[in-house]
């Protein structure tokens, strides 16, 4: 058996030699870091985007298109984000007790939700530990009822 497949050559890895030198004027070598590369792509595509948006003149404004004739684009944080965006609701479990969110109130600040979960937890802790303290002491009472709220 031989390494001849159909056309004649054997299966052998091809080696290509690459030139690393630098040409004049040369858009992307080799040796830019890939980094400068992108920045060089992302640079040429807004500014194929600012002749693009120069181009549409007044249509662009009556079709909503938020760039005004010869707008440049500097500022990319905001693309893809809608006009008016959608609000975030958070669900909250029935913790009962005094809980500032009902369900399905509208949240902007989610770091909220986390504290006033935390505190209202915090909270039946203290309650149940209270009601053992009183169980210890022989009265039963308040225990039965924490136990069934938490249930």
């Amino acid at each position: 058996f031989n390494n001849n497949n159909n056309n004649g050559l054997k299966n052998e890895p091809i080696y290509a030699k690459v030139n690393k030198k630098k040409t004049q004027g040369q858009a992307a070598s080799l040796e830019e870091p890939i980094y400068a590369q992108v920045a060089k792509k992302v640079n040429a595509k807004i500014d194929r985007l600012n002749q693009i948006a120069s181009g549409l003149g007044g249509v662009g404004q009556v079709a909503g298109f938020p760039l005004k004739k010869h707008d440049k684009v500097d500022d990319l944080s905001k693309v893809g984000r809608s006009v008016s965006p959608e609000p975030i609701y958070a669900t909250i479990d029935d913790l009962g007790g005094p809980f500032p969110l009902k369900r399905h109130d509208k949240v902007d600040d989610l770091s909220k939700v986390g504290l006033s979960r935390n505190q209202e937890l915090a909270q039946k802790i203290d309650n149940l530990n209270q009601a053992v303290s009183e169980a210890k002491a022989g009265f039963f009472g308040n225990l039965e009822q924490t136990i069934d709220k938490l249930k």
